[in-house]
């Protein structure tokens, strides 16, 4: 079986009159809540810090702000329903 099987219970995102198939648990919450804009306010956040990098200790600064948030991140999925 080389060729990916397709996805047995695939999940859908119904909003209002459009339903949205989502790749996996993640995808379905960020379409089910609409967290695609705060996404791509992060990933533009990001962006933006690490661009703006040009020394060690502003770095170490920015890791920290990443790290910080990724562990924000780890226990939304630790606690989350799953």
């Amino acid at each position: 079986m080389g060729a990916k099987q397709k996805n047995s219970n695939p999940l859908y995102v119904v909003k209002g009159d459009q339903v949205e198939q989502a790749s996996n648990f993640v995808d379905m919450l960020i379409k089910k809540f609409n967290l695609e804009p705060l996404i791509e306010l992060m990933m533009n956040i990001f962006k933006t810090l690490l661009e703006n990098v040009s020394s060690y200790p502003m770095f170490l600064i920015v890791k920290d702000f990443i790290d910080h948030v990724m562990g924000r991140l780890e226990l939304f999925k630790k606690f989350s329903i799953a």
